[in-house]
């Protein structure tokens, strides 16, 4: 946050020079950065979006603060929060790219509920990111051991395993998941993916 801030007012030190916005209503929203201030601020800068896009830009700044302030909400009540709240948080960070945050949380719910799949598939992918395919592989492995027909779960699977260089494994585990296609709610992996997995593997069997 404070490099924000920081890369915040070199922005503003420059655009200021232009004389083109008033930032009254940001400084107000910055200073006390109630709901109530930031719809006022963002509807000032809405209404003077044009040409030079300088009231898109502080629109974003302004959003990326509202954002921080209530991710900084959440983790300071997390113990309050229902599970399901708990996860959607954790999902949230792991989009923000805040892979470490969100593994902390998604273990924190493997230990609590640990017969709920979607925890474990979620940090399998954190750790996948991570480029930790062994910890990912067996987060994910078990998301499938409390949910067998997790099919986001066998593809993801089988990402990771192409990853390990188990190539005919991870062909098998998609196949495998092939067969639960109809009976996944989440829909989260499209058709085209599935088919490029598939052929990727294939090709990297003839290969091997």
């Amino acid at each position: 946050m404070k490099k924000l801030l920081i890369l915040f007012f070199i922005v503003l030190v420059t655009i200021c020079f232009a004389g083109q916005h008033d930032y009254t209503e940001f400084n107000e929203y910055q200073g006390n950065p109630t709901y109530e201030n930031f719809l006022k601020a963002a509807d000032g800068y809405q209404e003077q979006v044009d040409s030079t896009y300088t009231a898109n830009l502080m629109l974003a700044y302004l959003y990326i603060m509202e954002l921080e302030k209530n991710l900084d909400i959440l983790k300071n009540n997390f113990d309050s929060l229902a599970t399901r709240t708990k996860f959607s948080y954790a999902n949230l960070l792991l989009e923000l790219g805040k892979l470490d945050e969100s593994i902390v949380i998604y273990n924190k719910l493997n230990e609590d509920v640990p017969k709920w799949s979607c925890p474990w598939r979620h940090k399998g992918e954190a750790l996948m990111k991570q480029k930790h395919f062994k910890e990912a592989e067996i987060a994910t492995l078990k998301a499938i051991e409390t949910r067998e027909d997790h099919f986001d779960a066998y593809i993801q699977l089988a990402k990771i395993q192409k990853e390990l260089g188990d190539y005919e494994v991870a062909l098998k585990s998609l196949n495998k998941g092939l067969t639960y296609y109809s009976s996944d709610p989440e829909e989260e992996i499209t058709d085209e993916e599935v088919i490029s997995l598939k052929t990727e593997l294939k090709e990297l069997l003839k290969r091997k």
